[in-house]
């Protein structure tokens, strides 16, 4: 199994299981949906920031590699 479809079914386990704790947590559904909201989009922006420093290091670990070899592109 890849690293990607690893990464991907525990993100979809992690929603899913802070859904189902939200909903069954005592609170009105609004208030529910308004938690469900804001956790999806603090999830979202933990994602991206994850991402975001992954490819930063790739590309440092790429200019490193390419410095290391002579090539300057």
């Amino acid at each position: 199994m890849s690293a990607q479809k690893i990464l991907i079914a525990t993100l979809s386990g992690f929603v899913a299981g802070v859904a189902v704790g939200l909903m069954v947590a005592p609170a009105s559904g609004s208030e529910i949906r308004q938690r469900i909201a804001d956790s999806a989009t603090d999830l979202a922006g933990n994602v991206k920031d994850k991402i975001r420093n992954f490819r930063n290091k790739a590309e440092e670990d790429l200019d490193d590699l390419a410095f290391d070899t002579g090539d300057d592109e």
